[in-house]
């Protein structure tokens, strides 16, 4: 067991998982007694079996704990500040081992990830069959053109993140015929790449009855009315909006929108430099152990600024340096898509600064 102090004073305890005391698998949380206060009565640390986090429920004990194996990059990480003599704003300490209760005999036995359903597995073929043919769709195709025009966004920026489009005349083909069961929902969106370790997959934008020149709230207005398509459809595995996640740069910045990223590399961001959520959880073990600082620029509603929040304390608890930079709410839009089609760069003013000074402190 290892003890990391953060500089807020916040202790967390990295475990192995044979460490845990009388495991009970509780479906997506195990419960084990706890090793730092001794509980004998009851099973009071709580452990997420997705992503290795637990707490200990005992108001005198308050623990923070991350079991190592059920999130090996972030415990590679913490463990790396520690063995590297820490990097600044943390401390850390080896806890006596002699302290603790007996350790759990029997083997833990952890859900795999669920396994794609047939249909979805047979979707995700066929949409990856057609990726080629649906980025030469993208370019000549006047309606695709278009949509992305009146978000502000350049073919040629589209084309570099790996944008496409499945129009509904490409279904017709004869040589299709057997994936067009699958890829009907897919006809006339607008698809993103999507990158986990889990795999590839696409997220897509509907533009079913869209037109030019109609408000984005409005045709969101049209697409949420009972029966009709909806506006955003996922693979599975899902996943981020950016390049693979080997590939990204020390310091990042994370939106929430496809058409978020989107305007910042339209804006000149790199695509090394920028992900986007695209709806998916943020999971800090997808960061490969180059990335050392992130930027969140969530949007600026109250979901938006809510989740920062939350997901600051969780990157700070991984040893990720962060900064928060929602969009001003100055009326110019709440998002960064939005303020970019009506105000162009003047909008990116915040995050040019905060992204500046994290990646090339003084």
């Amino acid at each position: 067991m290892l003890t990391i102090r953060t500089q807020q004073g916040r202790l967390i305890e990295i475990l192995l998982q044979s460490e845990l005391c009388d495991p009970v698998n509780m479906g997506e949380y195990m419960r084990a007694y706890c090793h730092l206060h001794g509980s004998d009565h009851q099973r009071s640390l709580s452990i997420n079996t997705a992503n290795g986090w637990g707490h200990c429920f005992n108001a005198a004990c308050n623990a923070t704990v991350l079991v190592a194996e059920w999130n090996p990059g972030v415990a590679k990480r913490l463990i790396h500040l520690h063995y590297r003599g820490l990097s600044p704003g943390f401390s850390a300490s080896h806890q006596s081992l002699h302290k603790r209760p007996p350790l759990a005999s029997q083997p833990m036995l952890i859900h795999p990830a669920k396994t794609p359903q047939r249909w979805q597995q047979a979707e995700l073929v066929a949409l990856q069959s057609v990726d080629e043919q649906m980025r030469a769709a993208l370019a000549y195709t006047k309606r695709a053109r278009a949509y992305l025009n009146e978000r502000g966004i350049p073919l040629e920026v589209a084309q570099m993140a790996g944008v496409c489009y499945l129009p509904p005349a490409l279904l017709k083909r004869a040589e299709l015929q057997v994936q067009r069961e699958a890829l009907s929902r897919w006809a006339e969106r607008i698809l993103f790449p999507l990158t986990s370790p889990a795999g590839k997959g696409y997220i897509g934008r509907s533009l079913w009855h869209w037109q030019p020149g109609m408000d984005e709230n409005a045709h969101k207005s049209l697409l949420d009315q009972p029966g009709k398509p909806r506006r955003w459809i996922k693979t599975n595995p899902a996943g981020w909006f950016g390049l693979d996640l080997d590939q990204l740069a020390g310091c990042l910045i994370l939106v929430e929108g496809a058409f978020d990223r989107l305007a910042l590399l339209a804006a000149g961001f790199q695509t090394t430099e920028v992900v986007a959520l695209v709806g998916t959880s943020l999971q800090v073990d997808w960061f490969p152990h180059q990335v050392k600082s992130v930027v969140l620029a969530l949007d600026s509603d109250t979901g938006g600024l809510d989740a920062m929040r939350r997901l600051a304390e969780c990157l700070a608890r991984s040893g990720l340096c962060v900064s928060l930079c929602p969009p001003l709410q100055d009326g110019w839009g709440k998002d960064w898509s939005e303020r970019w089609r009506r105000i162009g760069h003047q909008s990116l003013r915040p995050i040019y600064e905060v992204y500046t000074e994290l990646a090339h402190p003084a």
